[in-house]
């Protein structure tokens, strides 16, 4: 199984970035708007068992895709597995970390398989490094236009 991993330092506190990403609406928000990313079924705020249905733009089409927050423990983690989606598997850890007063370090760990098939000699575990590094490069930043 592949693997990602990107942090982030902020000038905000645990309790409020964690209720920050667990507001589904923020996550559309910090999201690379070339990813197309629509919910199609998701609740309000993000909780253990919660599922997130949605439409993400890749490699030319639309895929459909669910996730399962299947750890949650504010505001120090929570973990989404994908249930259904274009990957083989899925898994992304968001851990928030106080540094101090006013100071939080956001770690974002990924680990995955690209798809099979035929879909998987385009879709490569490079490729996808690749990807998720440009993708949180702006989440990232659009954290850090928020908080700091």
């Amino acid at each position: 199984m592949a693997s990602f991993e990107t942090s982030v330092q902020l000038s905000t506190t645990a309790d409020e970035i964690f209720e920050f990403l667990i507001d589904t609406e923020n996550i559309l928000k910090i999201s690379p708007p070339d990813t197309g990313l629509a919910f199609t079924n998701k609740p309000d705020k993000l909780y253990q068992g919660a599922i997130l249905e949605f439409q993400i733009q890749g490699f030319g089409q639309v895929q459909q895709g669910s996730h399962e927050i299947i750890e949650f423990n504010s505001p120090e983690l929570y973990i989404e597995k994908q249930i259904t989606g274009p990957l083989k598997s899925y898994r992304h850890e968001h851990h928030v970390v106080a540094n101090g007063d006013n100071q939080v370090t956001v770690i974002d760990r990924l680990e995955f398989e690209p798809p099979g098939g035929l879909l998987g000699f385009l879709i490569t575990e490079s490729k996808l490094l690749e990807l998720f590094d440009e993708g949180f490069f702006h989440r990232h930043n659009a954290l850090k236009a928020i908080f700091n």
